[in-house]
């Protein structure tokens, strides 16, 4: 990193000046405000992910900036990234999410300190901020699946991809736009690269390497700019070089186009590109990218930044998915516990619940049938059932509603953010048991919105599992300033909620 610009690269910078747009100039002029803070933060960046200092020595690194502590904090505290246990320390952070993860999390709020606050084009910093860290995650992912030694400095090359487009962005943000309005999907890389000339003088990743040679970033770095995307290796990636680059430029390329409007085809050819090279089986693969889009908003929304990523699974549209009759809760109140089937024949009632199960091959309906069962069974006046969107597993979506009436204020209130507002819940679905709370009102952590609405006292939640990975939670009352809640509620509860379990689990191809 110390070392001279080559002589190649110093004669690429000499020739490029000229060509140049106007407003482009400064970027190879000291002066400029704008390329000391780049080359810092890319030093900077650099430095944090080539350090050896310990895991307690760098948990003591990070302690010292409480800012810095509460957002390693909050990204391991999501569901994305701990979905058994309550991070409570740095310590406890570097221990279980690992020492590379947290390094990266680091590199990725000194990004985001050092350059969000510039003056020009802040929005636009920003957004390229964001797509950055999600590339990052993605090539990250990737590379752990693939056991990439380490997975981080994939995570640090897609990262700095991004310098070229960050430094346009500063010096020139009309131009910036013009060049995010090119097309995905040109005829020709060619046209693209054409195109990209008329518009700032050069090719867009000619510039972006004679800035990362300017400041002598390392090889693998500024090779990641002399290679065009129709360079990235095809087929099977064969050797650690081959990984490196086909998980950075292809995960970058998909990023790109899930964050432009109207390119589902290049969406796609970037994601065969990236299952062909990695070679994973489709199922894995479809897996890993969830799962980096996941952890990639948990990331940008911790930074505060937009993350992105188009929205998924509105509430309305995954209430759709799940249908059931609610059964009137007048007619569940007026059954007295003995009555009950569950108190009146426990093993027949149980046996019928266990073999509905059984002919069940959708969660969906699994989920509505355990619902429908705890009203009409177990006796539960209103039962709410709120699941993870599958892409942004901060976001709770309320999908089913029995006992209320109108339904649409009591699903909303099942649904919004676990970490901003669904703190209470975000506890629950840490653990792996249910809980009987005997003042639900009285619990921190509970969303107004959810008080408001549901107007809880004594209730039963438990959260929703596939296998270890938490997926939803589950919600039972016997109606708002009712009956409480006895222990003999609970352990019906807990019979019908087993047996559930095992079922989602079945499905899942667990058991």
């Amino acid at each position: 990193m110390s070392s001279p610009v080559a002589a190649g690269d110093s004669a690429l910078i000499d020739s490029i000046r000229p060509q140049l747009h106007e407003q482009l100039q400064p970027l190879f002029e000291q002066q400029n405000p704008c390329l000391p803070a780049l080359q810092a933060t890319c030093r900077k960046i650099l430095e944090l992910m080539e350090t050896t200092s310990s895991a307690e020595t760098f948990a003591q690194q990070i302690r010292r900036d409480p800012g810095l502590t509460c957002k390693v904090l909050q990204i391991a505290n999501s569901i994305a990234y701990s979905p058994q246990q309550t991070i409570e320390s740095v310590s406890h952070a570097v221990s279980w999410l690992g020492l590379d993860t947290v390094r990266s999390l680091v590199v990725a709020a000194h990004l985001v300190d050092q350059l969000s606050h510039l003056p020009n084009g802040q929005r636009a910093l920003e957004t390229i901020i964001a797509r950055s860290l999600l590339a990052a995650t993605y090539a990250s992912e990737l590379g752990t699946a693939l056991a990439y030694p380490p997975p981080g400095q994939l995570f640090t090359g897609a990262l700095l991809h991004s310098i070229g487009d960050l430094a346009v962005a500063y010096q020139a943000p009309d131009l910036h736009q013009a060049l995010r309005a090119l097309p995905l999907a040109s005829a020709s890389l060619t046209e693209r690269t054409a195109a990209e000339t008329r518009l700032i003088g050069v090719p867009r990743l000619t510039l972006a390497r004679a800035l990362a040679s300017l400041w002598n970033l390392p090889e693998q770095v500024v090779g990641l700019f002399k290679t065009a995307s129709h360079e990235m290796p095809r087929g099977r990636w064969l050797s650690s070089p081959q990984t490196y680059q086909g998980a950075v430029l292809g995960s970058t390329r998909l990023v790109e186009a899930m964050t432009s409007p109207g390119v589902r085809t290049a969406i796609d050819e970037a994601k065969q590109a990236l299952l062909e090279g990695s070679g994973l089986t489709p199922g894995r693969f479809a897996e890993v990218l969830t799962q980096a889009a996941d952890r990639g908003r948990q990331l940008t929304r911790s930074m505060g930044l937009p993350t992105g990523l188009p929205e998924t699974g509105s509430p309305q549209a995954n209430r759709q998915a799940m249908q059931a009759d609610p059964a009137s809760p007048e007619a569940a109140a007026a059954n007295s516990r003995n009555e009950l089937p569950i108190h009146a024949n426990p093993l027949k009632s149980l046996q019928a619940f266990q073999e509905s199960l059984q002919e069940i091959k959708d969660l969906n309906k699994l989920l509505g049938t355990l619902c429908q069962a705890l009203q009409r069974d177990v006796g539960f006046t209103r039962v709410g059932l709120a699941l993870l969107n599958p892409h942004d597993s901060d976001q709770l979506v309320g999908r089913l509603a029995l006992g209320v009436s109108p339904l649409a204020p009591y699903l909303q209130a099942l649904s919004g953010s676990l970490s901003q507002e669904h703190t209470l819940f975000l506890s629950l679905l840490k653990r792996f048991d249910p809980r009987l709370i005997e003042n639900l009102a009285q619990e921190d952590g509970l969303a107004k919105t959810f008080s408001e609405t549901w107007t809880p006292t004594a209730a039963v939640l438990a959260p929703l599992r596939v296998g270890t990975k938490p997926i939803g939670l589950i919600y039972c009352d016997r109606g708002a300033h009712a009956q409480p809640v006895l222990p003999q509620d609970y352990q019906a509860f807990l019979l019908y909620f087993t047996q559930t379990t095992i079922g989602i689990n079945r499905l899942a191809g667990l058991m």
